[in-house]
């Protein structure tokens, strides 16, 4: 019996390792070749020509080209001057002057847009017969397109009235003279008010590498949302290129309430508050509520009356197409 159950055993522990030895060698066998595959791979891979391949080459040449044409585009689409149709003399310049500016009147006329009397649009000191120097005519030139288009702007939006225009007032003589005027008019206009054309900077900005330049312009008008809308809305497409910088809204035809103020029922009779003040029903309490509703007056904020805005703006002029490709060729690498 020892034999025969020794035996038996010796058999269930040889069959058991041989089961394990065969499973062993199976999964041995899988891994095997599951590696030799991926090693197979890796070769071929290794020996496969360098990325990237000719479709991918192709591909990203038409996307290039794409770029490229959109960026050809843009800058030229950018260079375009607006203001580069007309060239005048020094002597030639009130005649433009007059001839814009008789435009204008006339266009707010037919657009029942109100401006001020002997309104200038921020050149009244050559309304008033001075001629202005040789080398600032070009700049004035630019000056006066420029106030043109964005007084267009506001015509076309529907503007009530248009209150002040603001140059960038650089030339020298007209800044010597100002200090004098205004104290001139100090003395002997007190009552009157005139037409100021007060600048934050005299001089035009240009960009480092050459690709534009940008002057300031102040309009000041009284104008509804939509007509405000309209404005933003057209200054950010088309031509000329502009950037609100400011905009201010002020409604100074706002009307003031005083609200009553119950402390002065209180002090009215401060004896004749009874324990029954403090025994408040609730119809007294919900008509107490009601009378603390702000009047409607109050509660309208806008559209019953023209209120006041001042936009500042800054008018880029950019550079020809090929004035900018050589100034971003010579830095940076073109987007």
């Amino acid at each position: 019996m020892p034999l025969i159950i020794g035996g038996v055993v010796v058999l269930l522990v040889a069959i058991a390792l041989f089961y394990f030895l065969f499973s062993a060698k199976g999964t041995y066998s899988s891994a095997s070749i599951e590696l030799q595959q991926e090693e197979g791979r890796l070769i071929r891979l290794s020996n496969r020509t360098v990325f990237p391949s000719e479709s991918n080459v192709r591909v990203l040449g038409q996307q290039l080209n794409i770029y490229q044409e959109y960026l050809d585009g843009l800058f030229g689409a950018m260079s375009e001057d607006p203001f580069k149709d007309v060239t005048v003399s020094r002597a030639q310049f009130p005649l433009v002057l007059e001839k814009v500016l008789r435009r204008l009147v006339n266009k707010a006329r037919s657009k029942s847009v109100t401006l001020p009397p002997a309104f200038s649009f921020g050149f009244k000191r050559y309304t008033e017969g001075n001629l202005p120097v040789e080398h600032d005519v070009e700049r004035l030139g630019i000056q006066l397109r420029s106030i043109a288009s964005l007084v267009d702007i506001l015509y076309e939006a529907g503007i009530g009235e248009l209150s002040s225009v603001k140059r960038s007032v650089f030339e020298k003589d007209a800044q010597i003279e100002a200090p004098l005027n205004d104290r001139a008019t100090r003395r002997g206009r007190r009552g009157r008010t005139q037409e100021s054309e007060e600048t934050v900077s005299t001089e035009v900005y240009t960009d480092p590498d050459g690709l534009f330049t940008k002057e300031h312009y102040v309009l000041s008008y009284r104008a509804q949302d939509e007509a405000n809308w309209a404005i933003l809305d057209r200054m950010a497409k088309g031509t000329p290129f502009i950037i609100v910088t400011k905009m201010e809204i002020l409604n100074s035809a706002r009307p003031v309430v005083a609200l009553p103020k119950e402390e002065e029922e209180v002090k009215a009779s401060p004896t004749a508050v009874s324990a029954s003040r403090w025994k408040t029903s609730g119809a007294e309490m919900g008509r107490k509520m009601e009378e603390e509703i702000l009047p409607r007056e109050l509660r309208v904020v806008a559209g019953q009356e023209l209120p006041n805005v001042r936009l500042e703006v800054d008018l880029y002029r950019f550079a020809q197409a090929e004035r900018a490709e050589s100034a971003g060729g010579n830095g940076e690498e073109n987007p």
